[in-house]
């Protein structure tokens, strides 16, 4: 049985909602506790747990890790490596731009390493508001990139990071002659 139908049938059957199950994780942890949002995506199998949120999971039901064990052998690993040559999905969006997947589908988070050539840009990209917050990270390893997003442009070059709330409607160009190179990360994932 897939973990998140493990943790779903354990509270059911200790006649808690998902909403108590909240409530006294936020009790336990204050601050720290998994939001509301993360919890129901969890228990309904839209995004894998971690490790550390299974542990809250379970202190709340009151149960140990073990009594899901089974369910999480089979689901996670405690390292996955990916190779330079393996070959994940790849998004392009023109012949002068496109994104690398460089993360497993089980992963809760997307990392891609974007190239844009001289005068190159992404299409408009825009996560959706009504599934919660989503954020994207992104690190220059080479050359400058100018990132649009809502209204106002950033431009970061190497070595610089820039950090935003990706339910805005966003884009990124290289306006230079050099190629670059950005790493880029979105939590949660969303494709």
């Amino acid at each position: 049985m897939p973990t998140f139908e493990k943790i779903r049938q354990i509270r059911k059957e200790k006649g808690m909602s998902l909403r108590k199950l909240h409530n006294k994780l936020q009790e336990t942890f204050g601050n720290k506790a998994l939001r509301y949002n993360t919890l129901y995506r969890i228990e309904k199998g839209l995004r894998k747990a971690r490790v550390s949120s299974l542990s809250q999971i379970c202190l709340g039901l009151g149960i140990s890790l073990k009594e899901i064990g089974e369910a999480i052998s089979d689901d996670y690993t405690l390292a996955s490596v990916i190779r330079k040559n393996d070959t994940l999905a790849q998004y392009i969006y023109s012949e002068k731009a496109g994104a690398q997947i460089l993360t497993k589908e089980s992963q809760p988070f997307l990392a891609l390493r974007l190239k844009l050539e001289p005068q190159a840009r992404t299409k408009i990209e825009q996560d959706p508001i009504e599934l919660g917050k989503f954020e994207k990270w992104i690190y220059v390893l080479k050359g400058s990139i100018c990132c649009n997003i809502g209204k106002e442009t950033y431009s970061i070059n190497k070595d610089d990071t820039l950090i935003f709330e990706s339910t805005l409607p966003h884009y990124f160009e290289n306006k230079t002659s050099q190629k670059a190179i950005c790493i880029i990360i979105q939590n949660p994932k969303h494709i």
